[in-house]
Protein backbone atom coordinates (compact mmCIF):
# COMPACT_ATOMS: atom_id res chain seq x y z
CA UNK A 1 0.00 0.00 0.00
CA UNK A 2 2.94 1.97 0.42
CA UNK A 3 4.20 1.75 -2.60
CA UNK A 4 1.11 2.64 -4.31
CA UNK A 5 0.87 6.13 -1.96
CA UNK A 6 4.25 6.83 -2.95
CA UNK A 7 4.14 6.67 -6.77
CA UNK A 8 0.73 8.64 -6.87
CA UNK A 9 2.52 11.25 -4.70
CA UNK A 10 5.51 11.07 -7.29
CA UNK A 11 3.10 11.25 -10.20
CA UNK A 12 1.06 14.28 -8.88
CA UNK A 13 4.28 15.72 -8.68
CA UNK A 14 5.51 15.14 -12.15
CA UNK A 15 2.41 16.56 -13.24
CA UNK A 16 2.84 19.48 -11.34
CA UNK A 17 6.59 20.23 -12.39
CA UNK A 18 5.14 19.38 -15.96
CA UNK A 19 2.80 21.75 -15.99
CA UNK A 20 4.82 24.72 -14.33
CA UNK A 21 7.92 24.34 -16.47
CA UNK A 22 6.21 23.64 -19.34
CA UNK A 23 6.98 26.23 -22.42
CA UNK A 24 3.73 28.74 -23.13
CA UNK A 25 2.51 29.27 -26.55
CA UNK A 26 0.44 31.57 -28.28
CA UNK A 27 -2.56 29.67 -29.55
CA UNK A 28 -4.54 32.29 -31.46
CA UNK A 29 -2.37 35.08 -32.29
CA UNK A 30 -3.39 39.13 -32.76
CA UNK A 31 -4.23 40.00 -36.07
CA UNK A 32 -3.58 43.02 -38.52
CA UNK A 33 -7.10 45.82 -38.06
CA UNK A 34 -7.95 48.33 -40.45
CA UNK A 35 -10.64 50.49 -38.52
CA UNK A 36 -12.39 54.46 -39.74
CA UNK A 37 -11.67 57.19 -37.34
CA UNK A 38 -13.97 56.60 -34.17
CA UNK A 39 -14.50 53.31 -34.14
CA UNK A 40 -12.69 50.42 -32.49
CA UNK A 41 -11.01 47.73 -33.35
CA UNK A 42 -10.45 44.41 -31.20
CA UNK A 43 -6.85 42.19 -31.41
CA UNK A 44 -7.95 38.65 -30.00
CA UNK A 45 -5.23 36.46 -28.11
CA UNK A 46 -5.02 32.82 -26.62
CA UNK A 47 -2.00 31.43 -24.55
CA UNK A 48 -2.03 27.81 -22.93
CA UNK A 49 -0.07 29.50 -20.12
CA UNK A 50 -1.45 30.86 -16.82
CA UNK A 51 -0.41 34.98 -17.53
CA UNK A 52 -1.33 37.09 -20.33
CA UNK A 53 -0.61 41.00 -20.73
CA UNK A 54 -0.30 43.10 -23.89
CA UNK A 55 2.36 45.40 -25.10
CA UNK A 56 1.59 48.88 -27.31
CA UNK A 57 4.57 49.51 -29.19
CA UNK A 58 6.73 47.83 -26.99
CA UNK A 59 5.02 49.30 -23.97
CA UNK A 60 2.79 47.31 -21.25
CA UNK A 61 -0.76 48.31 -22.31
CA UNK A 62 -1.78 49.44 -18.79
CA UNK A 63 0.43 52.61 -19.74
CA UNK A 64 -2.63 53.82 -22.01
CA UNK A 65 -5.80 54.22 -19.80
CA UNK A 66 -7.98 54.02 -23.52
CA UNK A 67 -7.68 50.66 -23.83
CA UNK A 68 -9.94 47.94 -22.32
CA UNK A 69 -9.60 44.11 -21.76
CA UNK A 70 -12.00 41.40 -21.85
CA UNK A 71 -10.27 38.18 -20.07
CA UNK A 72 -11.55 34.63 -20.41
CA UNK A 73 -9.86 31.53 -18.35
CA UNK A 74 -9.63 28.37 -20.95
CA UNK A 75 -8.68 25.06 -19.63
CA UNK A 76 -5.67 25.69 -19.63
CA UNK A 77 -4.99 28.91 -20.49
CA UNK A 78 -6.28 32.37 -20.74
CA UNK A 79 -7.74 34.20 -24.07
CA UNK A 80 -8.27 37.97 -24.10
CA UNK A 81 -9.75 40.70 -26.40
CA UNK A 82 -8.08 44.12 -26.28
CA UNK A 83 -10.31 47.08 -27.33
CA UNK A 84 -8.74 49.79 -28.96
CA UNK A 85 -10.58 53.35 -29.82
CA UNK A 86 -9.78 54.17 -33.50
CA UNK A 87 -8.11 57.21 -32.52
CA UNK A 88 -5.07 58.92 -34.44
CA UNK A 89 -3.07 58.62 -31.66
CA UNK A 90 -2.94 54.42 -32.16
CA UNK A 91 -2.09 54.56 -36.25
CA UNK A 92 0.06 51.83 -37.42
CA UNK A 93 0.49 51.01 -33.47
CA UNK A 94 1.74 47.79 -32.80
CA UNK A 95 0.04 45.32 -30.64
CA UNK A 96 1.74 41.76 -29.07
CA UNK A 97 0.71 39.76 -26.65
CA UNK A 98 3.00 37.80 -24.26
CA UNK A 99 1.96 34.48 -22.48
CA UNK A 100 3.66 33.03 -19.78
CA UNK A 101 3.25 30.66 -16.73
CA UNK A 102 2.55 31.89 -13.01
CA UNK A 103 5.98 31.44 -11.10
CA UNK A 104 7.98 30.62 -14.02
CA UNK A 105 10.29 32.76 -16.52
CA UNK A 106 9.42 30.67 -19.65
CA UNK A 107 7.03 33.05 -21.74
CA UNK A 108 6.18 33.49 -25.48
CA UNK A 109 4.92 36.27 -27.62
CA UNK A 110 2.93 36.77 -30.72
CA UNK A 111 3.98 38.51 -33.89
CA UNK A 112 3.02 41.95 -33.95
CA UNK A 113 -0.30 42.96 -35.22
CA UNK A 114 -0.80 46.51 -36.43
CA UNK A 115 -3.62 49.41 -36.67
CA UNK A 116 -4.54 51.86 -39.26
CA UNK A 117 -7.04 54.32 -38.67
CA UNK A 118 -8.52 55.95 -41.68
CA UNK A 119 -9.94 59.50 -41.30
CA UNK A 120 -12.40 60.72 -43.70
CA UNK A 121 -11.53 60.51 -47.78
CA UNK A 122 -9.96 63.16 -49.43
CA UNK A 123 -12.08 65.29 -51.39
CA UNK A 124 -12.23 64.64 -55.01
CA UNK A 125 -9.75 66.92 -57.22
CA UNK A 126 -10.51 68.87 -60.55
CA UNK A 127 -14.71 68.08 -59.95
CA UNK A 128 -16.65 69.20 -63.31
CA UNK A 129 -20.14 69.05 -64.06
CA UNK A 130 -21.64 68.78 -67.64
CA UNK A 131 -25.44 68.75 -68.34
CA UNK A 132 -27.00 66.31 -70.05
CA UNK A 133 -30.39 67.17 -70.56
CA UNK A 134 -32.51 69.20 -68.31
CA UNK A 135 -32.60 66.75 -65.32
CA UNK A 136 -29.01 64.81 -65.61
CA UNK A 137 -25.41 65.94 -65.67
CA UNK A 138 -22.31 63.62 -66.00
CA UNK A 139 -19.89 64.80 -62.69
CA UNK A 140 -16.53 64.13 -63.35
CA UNK A 141 -13.34 63.79 -61.13
CA UNK A 142 -10.32 62.87 -60.65
CA UNK A 143 -8.32 61.22 -57.79
CA UNK A 144 -6.64 63.41 -54.89
CA UNK A 145 -3.18 63.75 -55.18
CA UNK A 146 -1.48 60.71 -53.02
CA UNK A 147 -4.56 58.20 -53.48
CA UNK A 148 -3.64 54.71 -55.29
CA UNK A 149 -6.69 53.48 -57.26
CA UNK A 150 -7.15 49.57 -56.43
Amino acid sequence: MHFYVTLLFLLCWLSLFAMLCAQPSILTPPVDATVCLNSTAEFNCSTDGQALVWRVNGTGADAFPELKAIRKYLNPGVEEILIVPGMYKFNYTTFTCVGGAVGSLESAMSDPAYLTVQGPPSPPSELTATPLNETSIKLTWSVPPGVLDE
